[in-house]
């Protein structure tokens, strides 16, 4: 697939006509999840999303929810991809660190979503006395872009719909991998850095950022690999600037906060990290890039993937001098 096919692919996806909504008949219906199987009455007026990332399959599918979590770094709240799917009817914006029952309840949802989320069996049952209630098939903080489509698509009786999305995203990142053949077989090391700490956070297979990755035919690093084996089912782990060597490969991919890239990149330690100091590295700061990477949806994958990647390769087949 050359990069044109690839980008006339990507906008088809965008640009498609909207999924027609399930009829009436679909509902009652049952959606399984973690906490068990919620039975949805009828076809959802009023959702409200709790989780990161969440709203994007159901806008994709052509639904808008009427409360979201706030995208940091963005001045709207929301993310550019999912922002001109809502046009001009704006939803509520919610902390996604923290779940305000009161406020959710004001809201008279009757469902509310939490996939990529934090949701407990507390917060869920509590949830669910305001409205029915669907959480993560996964795990806290682990649903992947593919779960939260496919629960979408459950929620709205849309399940073929959803699938189709999928197979397509699929396929848009397996091109990716055609397309950006520097990238193919090479390791990395996907990791961020908070301003002030001695350690740097490397993520784990497992993890969205690790994951999008993997699945365009790269590999985790071998010293990510040890720290993924010696730390059962996270999806982070954390390497002193000391021994910054140790979880090395062929490209380091690091986000950043405000503040925090200028902190990192001033220090000796990290300045003799062998990637970086090869130029075998990509720091992300920009909010549509860290947004994309981190929790990759339906839509940020065709919209911010093509920039990362390509900047990706460039770093990735740099010869060392």
């Amino acid at each position: 697939m050359t990069r044109r096919a690839l980008t006339m692919s990507a906008a088809a996806m965008l640009l498609s006509p909207s999924f027609l909504r399930a009829n009436d008949d679909s509902y009652p219906r049952i959606v399984d999840h973690a906490f068990g199987r919620t039975e949805l009455p009828f076809a959802p007026r009023r959702l409200v999303t709790i989780g990161y990332g969440d709203e994007a399959p159901f806008l994709a599918l052509g639904h808008k929810p009427v409360a979201i979590v706030y995208s940091g770094m963005f001045a709207s709240g929301m993310t550019p991809w999912c922002e001109e799917k809502f046009g001009t009817s704006k939803p509520v914006l919610l902390d996604g660190s923290m779940i305000d029952f009161e406020e959710i309840a004001r809201l008279d949802p009757d469902v509310i979503v939490g996939v990529f989320s934090q949701l407990d069996a507390g917060s869920y049952a509590r949830l669910s006395r305001i409205a029915p209630t669907i959480a993560y098939r996964s795990g806290p903080y682990r649903a992947s872009w593919k779960e939260q489509t496919e629960i979408a698509g459950a929620v709205l009786a849309l399940d073929e719909k959803a699938r189709q999305l999928v197979v397509e995203t699929d396929r848009l990142l397996n091109g990716y991998g055609d397309v950006y053949p520097g990238l193919k077989g090479r390791s990395f090391t996907f990791g961020s850095y908070f301003a002030g700490s001695s350690r740097i956070v490397i993520y784990l297979p497992g993890e969205t950022r690790v994951d999008w990755m993997i699945g365009i035919g790269m590999k985790p690093s071998a010293g990510v690999q040890r720290l993924a084996a010696a730390s059962s089912r996270q999806t982070s782990a954390d390497a002193s600037l000391e021994d910054l060597e140790s979880v090395a490969g062929d490209l380091l991919v690091m986000w950043y906060e405000p503040g925090a890239r200028a902190a990192l990149e001033g220090q000796r330690l990290f300045q003799m990290f062998s990637p970086v100091r090869e130029s075998r590295y990509v720091g992300l700061d920009d909010p549509s890039e860290i947004w994309a990477a981190s929790w990759p949806s339906v839509l940020s994958i065709p919209y911010a993937f093509p920039k990362i990647l390509r900047r990706m390769e460039t770093a990735a087949v740099r010869e060392v001098r």
